[in-house]
């Protein structure tokens, strides 16, 4: 019979209550032995049992991380640390300097956690895009002040290679990532298999 992991896996405890039940209660001893259970039997499934436990299941040792991966948490931690301090820093400054680009670029955005943190930078840097290339159709009358509030921030730190910076942790945290490289079957585990199908067999019988 073709059983699944899921079943054989299962099989252990289950062979173990069995035989420690039938040890353990005389009644149920004597109705196994009614059923034809004898000696012979027990020690079949005893021995069949500890050689279950003697081949523990091993897969290749790989990570079940990647490299992608690790890199994608970092860039969300980043963004997330980044997001509430330079929001106020720049927020601050454009509310003095330039209260209707502060109006527009901050508009239903304010610091996050986690993935609204990602996603709340990428807002943030797609305004300050669309204000510094002058794309935004509803600010066609203010493009030179735009372009100005941009390069403004530029001289706080907010420059062309830091925006290029964070472009890159939001790509990085957008994903995609690698998926985990195919683990080939070891020995141990082909073992294992062949031994809890032997355990299941008797367990059924």
């Amino acid at each position: 019979m073709d059983y699944s992991d899921a079943v054989l896996e299962a099989t252990p405890e289950r062979a173990t209550k069995l035989l420690m039940g039938i040890g353990a209660v005389a009644a149920v001893r004597t109705l196994m032995a009614e059923a034809g259970m004898d000696d012979d039997d027990i020690l079949e499934g005893r021995a069949l049992l500890l050689d279950v436990l003697a081949a523990p299941r091993k897969t290749s040792g790989g990570s079940a991380d990647t490299d992608d991966a690790r890199a994608q948490r970092a860039a969300t931690a980043e963004l997330d640390q980044w997001d509430e301090p330079n929001f106020a820093r720049y927020g601050a400054a454009l509310r003095r300097r330039f209260p209707d680009v502060h109006v527009y670029v901050f508009k239903d955005l304010a610091p996050s956690t986690g993935t609204a943190a990602v996603q709340g930078v990428a807002t943030f840097l797609t305004r300050l895009d669309a204000l510094e290339s002058g794309t935004d159709p509803d600010r066609a009358g203010a493009k030179q002040s735009d372009k100005k509030a941009v390069a403004f921030l530029g001289t706080r730190g907010l420059d062309k290679a830091e925006r290029k910076r964070l472009k890159g942790l939001v790509d990085v945290a957008l994903g995609p990532t690698s998926p985990l490289p195919a683990q080939a079957e070891l020995p141990e585990a082909a073992r294992r298999r062949e031994a809890l199908v032997k355990l299941r067999g008797w367990f059924d019988e």
